[in-house]
């Protein structure tokens, strides 16, 4: 790839490492101040954490995962340069009572400068029944399955540490946010409720005003028995929540007088080559059902089955699912580097309403690896964000006997309390098609 240097302050700035994939590109062109993209985990432990011995573990791991120390490189044409230490403040600790998923929405909802600050944010949350772990990454920077290594590898260099060999280091623990996490930025997008309402193809706002940022609505489920089809195939627990999700917003869209026609879930996909590249690797496949597919759990479930199947026997995923993806590689591989960041920017911009799924199901599978008695965690959700119209990702980690489900949504859709029966809709929907085999 052909790609001039850019010029910081007048002078010719050093050679970046790595310049951005197609599929990072069009990532960057979709982050917006208002909603950026992220991905990450809220860690739950029954005791307390020792901050010195976090601190430690954080600059240990950073020096395997270089991600963790990235600073985005020129104005024109994105790149990444990788730094030889992380910097510091990149840890806070939390003591005045938050809750630790207030912490997490407040780092998801500030804006990421990514040539200023990492694109990791980490806060320890002290709490009376346990600490917290927040870890949040930008989704251009890391994505799940990444963060899931990072989060791993943390934790195992935390348990081998031992407070004696703790030394003072660049990792530096910060009083309250880490650094360089600024207020969720407003945003004026009152056309979106009427076009969504509408549209059939979205989820009905329900929405408190003009509150900005994200919030999460934690469900924890048990782990279904075997659920087979008629057809004696199997029924995978993804499916069940593919399936549940898209039988959950048709109720939902219906009972608040919304249309819901064709519905488009967006279900990403590793690509398997985060060894190669680093950074996001992560491609989409959308599950599509009709309104006659959701007026019956067998057929519904089966619609669901056949097009998961068809996703995993793909040779590869594309980052952006459907024509959308196409014309965005196309467009990112074509457009000559110091126009293609702008361009990207104002195609997604012209485009995402007609482009974006209903909602998104990401599983991130079982995390049950984290298990130890030192330190004890007792639950883990995974996170990830996604602005209006979409508004809604529905993140999933399996841990011990249940399934952890994080509804992430973008307060210009939801409200709390909206979030919370949105939840109970999906979790009365999610119980009836695991009863399908019996129904049947």
């Amino acid at each position: 790839m052909q790609v001039d240097v850019e010029r910081q302050g007048g002078s010719l700035g050093p050679v970046p490492d790595r310049f951005l994939t197609s599929s990072e590109q069009i990532l960057a062109a979709s982050d917006r101040p208002d909603a950026p993209l992220t991905c990450g985990f809220l860690v739950q432990f029954e005791g307390k954490l020792d901050a010195a011995r976090l601190r430690h573990a954080m600059r240990e791991v950073s020096r395997r995962h270089r991600m963790m120390r990235a600073a985005l490189y020129g104005a024109r044409q994105y790149a990444w340069r990788f730094g030889t230490e992380p910097p510091a403040g990149s840890v806070g600790l939390v003591e005045d009572g938050s809750s630790g998923w207030d912490v997490h929405e407040k780092m998801v909802s500030g804006r990421f400068d990514l040539h200023a600050h990492p694109p990791l944010r980490i806060a320890l949350v002290r709490g009376p029944d346990g600490d917290q772990l927040s870890l949040v990454a930008h989704h251009l920077a890391v994505d799940g399955m990444g963060l899931t290594a990072i989060l791993s590898d943390i934790i195992a260099e935390y348990r081998l540490t031992e407070v004696a060999t703790v030394t003072d280091g660049p990792v530096e623990t910060h009083v309250g946010l880490p650094a360089g996490v600024p207020p969720a930025a407003k945003a004026a997008v009152a056309g979106w409720t009427a076009f969504a309402r509408r549209s059939g193809r979205h989820i009905t706002p329900m929405g408190t005003g003009r509150d900005t940022g994200y919030g999460y609505q934690p469900l924890t489920l048990p782990v279904p028995g075997r659920v087979l089809l008629g057809s004696g195939r199997r029924i995978t627990v993804n499916d069940l929540l593919m399936a549940a999700t898209h039988l959950t917003i048709d109720r939902w869209n219906r009972q608040r007088g919304g249309e819901s026609g064709t519905l488009r879930i967006r279900m990403p996909i590793s690509l398997g080559n985060a060894a190669e590249v680093g950074g996001n690797n992560t491609g989409q496949a959308l599950v599509v059902t009709e309104p006659t597919d959701r007026a019956d759990l067998a057929r519904l479930a089966a619609r669901v089955v056949d097009q998961t199947e068809h996703a995993k026997q793909a040779a590869a995923a594309p980052p952006i699912a459907g024509v959308a993806g196409k014309v965005g590689m196309t467009a990112a591989e074509l457009i000559p580097g110091p126009w293609r960041v702008p361009l990207l920017r104002w195609g997604v911009r012209a485009a995402r309403p007609l482009i974006t799924p209903a909602a998104a199901v990401s599983n991130i599978g079982s995390l049950s690896s984290l298990a130890s008695d030192e330190p004890k965690i007792s639950s883990v959700y995974f996170t990830a964000t996604v602005g209006m119209p979409q508004g809604l990702l529905i993140c999933v980690a399996g841990y011990g006997n249940n399934i952890h489900v994080t509804f992430g949504y973008h307060r210009h859709l939801f409200g709390r309390e909206a979030a919370s029966a949105f939840a109970n809709l999906f979790r009365t929907a999610f119980g009836e098609l695991t009863r399908i085999g019996s129904a049947m």
